[in-house]
């Protein structure tokens, strides 16, 4: 019998290994990939610097560290307007994703977690109105594990997550729309990058409907560059769109792809229970993925580590209870879900805008650089319209627009102030209908 088992040896479940062990749990962690693939996975390879300082974890040095970056550079949609967003909230590291994944792979091993390779969770095993285990499929075929708390760390996917009855009040499936379909490659460049301290976001719906196409360095001659699209039906192949971005860029024609893969990413707010009895979800499996530019690394691990904090009170109670674990709820939601909350709906707003909008809102500065990094961090965004931006907006009949986003900045001050009160257990369902309502509001932009 073990204390945890975690289904999932991504970033979120090696920190809930980690962590767990450290504080003295019984830990099993399980994987569909052999040891040494895992932490290979399609990533766009930038963790924010204060991820590092916030957990209390050793930054990447070595094989595992690609390059540093000072922040990154935001480009209109016709690319005449750069924001470059910079400070110590902006800082990153461009990480060797594998050398990662396997480092923190060895240092949840070192706690005392036991790993299990190849092994595929299929099902939960519910007694007596708890998750008790999981039935699994391993190298030696189907069997049962038992564990006092089950943590679903296996990505977008949720392969627990979604085997839930709906009785558990826990969000089974995710909209299409709250999805990004990516591809990405790393190429090697002909000649060095002449500045390698910025990562570049090209907005655009041509090139990118509904997200992003980026570039970003991994030292003086490789980057990792992809684009993303919103997963409405009917969207472009990710991969067909990065061809046509990359015909554009002069200094990339010549390049050489030393790997290309696709996936997909939950670009939204995290999920809004998290916890249900004997089970909590971390990760993507949990839509822990900031919804502007997709990054999860950071708030995947925040995740894990806050996760197997709370396991280990709940044990110490006695019982892996729904209410016992809902301190892991508290704290991610009122900490960093809340930040997610804000940018959600920013997204909504950014999926709606015409390019011609956001071509002159950046070029008037409506929404100044510093302020484009305080709505990252904090949740909290200023607006610059002059009268010549309305004359302009008006000319057009695009006065909706700035409607729109004055709308959009009270909807992200409401949203930030409602998960900074994420309730206990008996206030959620009040709590959770005022959330549907606002989200409702922030679908309509």
């Amino acid at each position: 019998m073990y204390d945890l088992i975690i289904a999932g040896a991504g970033t979120a479940g090696c920190l809930a290994a980690m962590t767990g062990a450290s504080l003295g749990l019984k830990v099993c962690l399980l994987d569909a990939k052999p040891l040494s693939r895992i932490g290979d996975k399609v990533c766009g390879d930038a963790v924010g610097k204060h991820h590092f300082d916030n957990l209390g974890l050793a930054y990447p040095k070595n094989e595992e560290l690609a390059g540093e970056l000072k922040g990154c550079k935001v480009l209109s949609p016709d690319r005449q307007t750069s924001f470059t967003i910079e400070g110590l909230g902006a800082k990153a590291f461009m990480v060797n994703r594998h050398a990662f994944g396997q480092r923190l792979l060895k240092e949840a091993m070192d706690a005392g977690t036991l790993v299990l390779e190849r092994t595929i969770a299929l099902e939960p095993i519910f007694q007596d109105g708890f998750i008790r285990g999981l039935r699994v499929l391993g190298p030696d075929g189907k069997r049962e594990m038992h564990g006092r708390i089950i943590v679903d760390a296996t990505g977008f996917q949720g392969a627990i997550r979604r085997r839930l009855p709906p009785k558990l009040g826990i969000q089974v499936q995710v909209s299409q729309g709250d999805l990004q379909v990516a591809y990405r490659e790393i190429r090697f460049l002909e000649a060095p990058l002449e500045n390698q301290d910025y990562g570049l976001i090209f907005l655009g719906s041509r090139i990118a409907p509904g997200g992003y196409a980026w570039l970003f360095p991994k030292g003086k001659d490789i980057v990792n560059v992809g684009v993303g699209v919103q997963a409405r039906e009917g969207h472009p192949n990710p991969k067909h769109q990065l061809n046509l971005f990359l015909k554009e860029q002069e200094f990339l024609k010549a390049s050489k792809v030393l790997d290309g893969r696709g996936g997909i990413v939950p670009t939204r707010r995290p999920l809004l229970c998290l916890v249900a009895e004997g089970l909590m979800i971390v990760g993507d499996a949990a839509c822990q993925v900031n919804p502007i530019h997709g990054g999860g690394i950071g708030p995947s691990m925040t995740a894990g580590k806050l996760a197997a904090e709370a396991a280990a009170e709940a044990l110490e109670k006695g019982e892996a209870s729904r209410e016992n674990l809902w301190s892991y709820c508290l704290r991610y939601l009122r900490g960093y879900g809340a930040k997610q909350a804000v940018l959600d709906v920013f997204r909504h707003f950014l999926q709606e805008a015409e390019d011609e909008e956001l071509n002159y809102g950046m070029s008037q500065h409506i929404v100044e650089e510093e302020d484009v990094l305080k709505a990252s961090l904090y949740g909290e965004v200023r607006l610059n319209i002059t009268e010549k931006a309305r004359r302009f907006f008006k000319a057009r009949g695009c006065l909706g627009f700035l409607i729109s986003l004055r709308k959009t900045t009270r909807l992200m001050k409401r949203a930030k102030e409602l998960y900074e009160a994420f309730p206990n257990p008996e206030g959620y369902e009040e709590w959770l209908r005022a959330e549907n309502r606002l989200f409702e509001e922030a679908r309509k932009l």
